[in-house]
C-alpha cells in the first residue's frame, strides 16, 4: 500500500516531466518548421514576383520601341491626330496608366491618360527616329507610364494562401509529433523518471519498464545497469562517509548520529552512559621518528586493541588524528566507568613493534558519565573533552573524570579566553617589573618585564593561568608587542629619572622566534620612544630554541645586530646543554630557581650550579640566579662566581610607578626600599 501510494505520488510528477519534455520539443521544433516553410514559400513567391517585374519591364520597353517606329513619320510630318491614335491603341493594356509623345523641342504633342494616378508607377522612355532616303533625324521621344499594382495584388493573394496552407500543415505536424513523441519519448522518459523518484525515496534501485528496442529502449537498458551499479556504489559511499578509512572504525559523523539515538537504545532512562575520550600522548613524536606510514600502522594497532577490549554492546570510533572515543551504554556506577577507562589505558599501553623497535603507547582519557535521560547527553564529547584537557595538562597518561570543579575551571578558562580581546582594548593587561641586581654591589642593573591581567571580575590573574590561553587564541604576537611597547616606555621614564644604565628584559614566546618581522618591529618601537635597542634584553627558553633551531637562530642574530642582548631563561629545565647551545648567539644564562631553592643545604644543587658557572665562564656567558629569597643563597651564588641575581630577597614584581619610587628612595640612601617593597598582589609575584 505504501509503495502504491508512492507510485501515485510519483505519477503526476513523471507525467508532467515527460509531458514537459514533449511540449518543450514541440515548442522548439514547430516555430522553426513553420518559419522555414514560410521563408521557403516566400522565397519562391518573391523570386516569381521579381521575374514578373522584369518581364513587365521588358514588355513595356518593347511596346515603347514598336510604337516609336509607328509614330515616327506622322510626328515628323506633324500629323498629330495619327500620333494620338497610336497612343490610344496601347491604352487597352491594363498595366499602362498613361503615354505621351514629345517633339524634338521637348514639347508634348500628344498624351493619353488611361486611368487615375495609381501607386507603384514605373516609366519607360524611347527616342523616335525618322529617316528616308535623304535624311535621318531624331523627331522626338515616347514615354509610357505603367503600374506594378496588379503584380503586387496577385503576389499578396498567393502569400496569404501559402500562409493558410502552412498553418494547416503545421497543425497537422504538431498533432503527428505529439502522438509520436508521447509514444517514443514521453512514455520511456516517464518510466525512467518513475524509477528515479522511487530510488530517491528509499535508496533502492528500481528498473525502468521500457520494452522498446529503439534508442530509448537501449537507454533504458543502460539506465537499469547503472541503477544496479549505483546501488552498490551508494552503499560503499555511505560506509565510507561514516567510517574512518584507515582503521575502519566509525568516524565523527557517525558519532553525531550515535549521540542522537543513544538514549533510545538504552533500556532504562536511569542507566548510566560512560563516554571515554582518548587522546594518544606524543603521537607527533611517533610520526616524526618513524614516519607517517609507521604512524598509520600504530593507529591501526590501537584501534584493534580497543576493539578487542570492549564488549559487543560498546561503541568505538576514531574522530581523527590521534583521538578515539569509546561509549559504554550501561555502567553500574562512576567507579565502574573509571575501571573500564583504566582497562582501556592498559590495553593501549602494551608495546608495539615499529621498525624493529618496541614503542610503548601512552594515552590520556577524559571520562564523562551521564544518565540516559540527561539533557546534556548530546554534549558528551565536549564534556569529556574538558576532562581530557585536565588529564593532558595535569597528569598525562591518566584518566580524568569530569566533575563540577573541572567544569568550573573550564567555564573560567572559556570566559577568560573570550575576554582577551577586551583585555587588550581596555588596557587590562599590566606590565610589572622585578629588579635584577649585582650580587656584590647590590646595585639594580636591570628589570624584568612580567605581565599581569587585572580582570574587572576575577581581579589580578597570574601569567601561569592566562598565558596558555593567549597562546591558544593566537595572541602571542600581540602580547609581545604590548609588553615591548610598555618596556620601551619604561626605558624612556628611567632615562628621564637619570637611570639610563638600567636595562629591561622581556620574555619572547617560542612562536615569536619564527617571526622574521620581529627585529624590524623592535627597531621601529625603540625609535618611536627614543630608546636604544641595546637597553633591551630578550629572554627565551631552551625548548623554544630546540624546537625551532633554524628560524630561532636567524631571528636571534637579527635582534642581536640591533644591539639587544639575548638571555636563556630557566636553564636546566629544558632538553639541551650549554655545549649544544654554542651555536646560538647568547649573552646571558638564567639558572632556574629550582636549582637555587635548596642551596646552600643541597650539595647536589650546589654542584650543578658550580658546573653551570664553570661552563658559562668558559663560553663567556653572564650568569643570573633566579629565585633568590634568602641572604645565604645570595652568599652561595657569590662564592660560586654568579655575579647577578633576581628574587624576592631584593624586589617583588610591581608596577613601574612603584619601582620608580623605590629606585628614587634607594638613591636617597635607604637601601632597604627595593628589598622591602611589597607586591600589589604577592600571590602572583613569581
Amino acid at each position: 500500500m505504501m509503495q502504491g501510494g508512492a507510485d501515485k505520488m510519483n505519477g503526476p510528477t513523471n507525467s508532467a516531466s515527460s509531458g514537459s519534455v514533449v511540449r518543450a520539443m514541440i515548442w522548439a521544433t514547430v516555430p522553426v518548421l513553420l518559419l522555414v516553410q514560410l521563408l521557403a514559400s516566400a522565397g519562391v513567391e518573391v523570386s516569381s514576383f521579381w521575374s514578373q517585374i522584369k518581364q513587365l519591364d521588358a514588355r513595356m520597353t518593347h511596346v515603347a520601341e514598336s510604337r516609336a517606329e509607328l509614330i515616327a513619320e506622322p510626328l515628323w510630318k506633324m500629323r498629330y491626330d495619327q500620333v494620338t491614335g497610336v497612343l490610344n491603341e496601347i491604352m487597352h493594356d491594363e498595366t499602362i496608366a498613361a503615354a505621351a509623345v514629345y517633339d524634338d523641342t521637348g514639347t508634348a504633342i500628344a498624351s493619353v491618360v488611361a486611368r487615375p494616378t495609381v501607386q507603384a508607377l514605373a516609366e519607360v522612355s524611347r527616342p523616335i527616329g525618322y529617316s528616308n532616303g535623304n535624311i535621318s533625324v531624331q523627331a522626338g521621344r515616347i514615354a509610357i507610364a505603367y503600374s506594378y499594382a496588379t503584380l503586387y495584388a496577385d503576389t499578396g493573394s498567393r502569400l496569404a494562401l501559402l500562409l493558410v496552407v502552412g498553418l494547416l500543415g503545421t497543425v497537422a505536424t504538431v498533432i503527428a509529433m505529439r502522438i509520436s513523441a508521447n509514444t517514443f519519448i514521453g512514455k520511456p522518459l516517464a518510466a525512467m523518471m518513475s524509477a528515479i523518484q522511487r530510488s530517491k525515496q528509499d535508496g533502492r534501485a528500481y528498473p525502468a519498464d521500457v520494452t522498446s528496442s529503439n534508442e530509448f529502449g537501449q537507454l533504458a537498458q543502460a539506465f537499469n545497469a547503472m541503477q544496479h551499479t549505483t546501488s552498490g556504489a551508494l552503499d560503499r559511499l555511505g560506509h565510507m562517509a561514516s567510517h574512518d578509512p584507515l582503521t575502519g572504525l566509525p568516524n565523527r559523523r557517525s558519532l553525531s548520529e550515535r549521540l542522537v539515538t543513544l538514549s533510545c537504545d538504552v533500556g532504562s532512562p536511569d542507566a548510566l552512559i560512560a563516554f571515554s575520550f582518548i587522546d594518544l600522548d606524543d603521537f607527533k613524536g611517533i610520526n616524526d621518528t618513524f614516519g607517517h606510514d609507521a604512524g598509520d600502522k600504530f593507529l591501526v594497532h590501537i584501534s584493534e586493541r580497543l576493539r578487542a577490549t570492549v564488549e559487543p554492546e560498546d561503541w568505538v570510533a576514531r574522530l581523527g588524528g590521534d583521538e578515539f572515543v569509546v561509549i559504554r551504554p550501561e555502567v553500574g556506577n562512576e567507579a565502574a566507568a573509571q575501571a573500564f577507562a583504566r582497562q582501556l589505558l592498559e590495553a593501549i599501553s602494551a608495546p608495539i613493534l615499529l621498525h624493529d623497535k618496541q614503542v610503548v603507547p601512552r594515552a590520556s582519557i577524559g571520562l564523562a558519565v551521564r544518565r540516559a535521560d540527561d539533557p546534556e547527553l548530546s554534549h558528551l564529547p565536549a564534556l569529556a573533552d574538558i576532562a581530557l584537557y585536565h588529564a593532558k595538562s595535569k597528569a598525562p597518561g591518566t584518566v580524568a573524570v569530569l566533575n563540577e570543579a573541572l567544569q568550573r575551571d573550564y567555564r573560567r578558562r572559556w570566559d577568560l579566553e573570550l575576554a582577551i580581546p577586551t583585555g587588550f582594548s581596555e588596557g587590562q593587561f599590566e606590565v610589572w617589573y622585578q629588579s635584577q641586581v649585582d650580587l656584590v654591589t647590590q646595585d639594580v642593573i636591570g628589570l624584568e618585564a612580567l605581565i599581569r591581567w587585572r580582570h574587572p571580575e576575577h581581579g589580578v590573574i597570574g601569567p601561569g593561568e592566562f598565558l596558555p590561553l593567549i597562546e591558544r587564541s593566537g595572541n602571542n604576537a600581540r602580547l609581545t608587542r604590548y609588553v615591548l611597547t610598555d618596556a620601551c616606555r619604561a626605558l624612556q621614564q628611567l632615562a628621564a629619572s637619570g637611570r639610563s644604565q638600567i636595562r629591561i628584559a622581556i620574555n619572547l614566546p617560542p612562536s615569536e622566534l619564527a617571526d622574521h618581522s620581529l627585529a624590524a618591529e623592535l627597531r621601529e618601537t625603540c625609535e618611536r620612544f627614543g630608546v636604544a635597542a641595546s637597553s633591551l634584553e630578550l629572554e627565551i627558553t631552551e625548548g623554544s630554541l630546540i624546537n625551532n633551531i633554524a628560524s630561532a637562530s636567524d631571528t636571534l642574530r637579527r635582534l642581536r645586530r640591533l644591539g639587544a642582548t639575548i638571555a636563556l631563561d630557566d636553564f636546566g629545565t629544558g632538553y639541551s646543554s650549554l655545549a649544544h647551545l654554542r651555536r646560538f648567539p647568547l649573552d646571558k644564562v638564567k639558572i632556574d630557581k629550582a636549582f637555587i631553592r635548596e642551596i646552600p643545604d643541597s650539595a647536589e644543587d650546589k654542584a650543578i650550579v658550580g658546573v653551570i658557572a664553570s661552563l658559562a665562564g668558559t663560553l663567556g656567558l653572564t650568569l643570573v640566579a633566579e629565585g633568590i629569597e634568602r641572604a645565604e643563597q645570595a652568599q652561595a651564588m657569590r662564592e660560586m662566581g654568579v655575579r647577578l641575581g633576581q628574587g624576592f630577597l631584593y624586589h617583588r614584581p610591581q608596577p613601574l610607578d612603584a619601582v620608580l619610587r623605590g629606585l628614587a628612595e634607594a638613591g636617597n640612601g635607604d637601601d632597604r626600599v627595593l628589598a622591602d617593597s611589597p607586591s600589589i598582589a604577592p600571590e602572583f609575584a613569581a
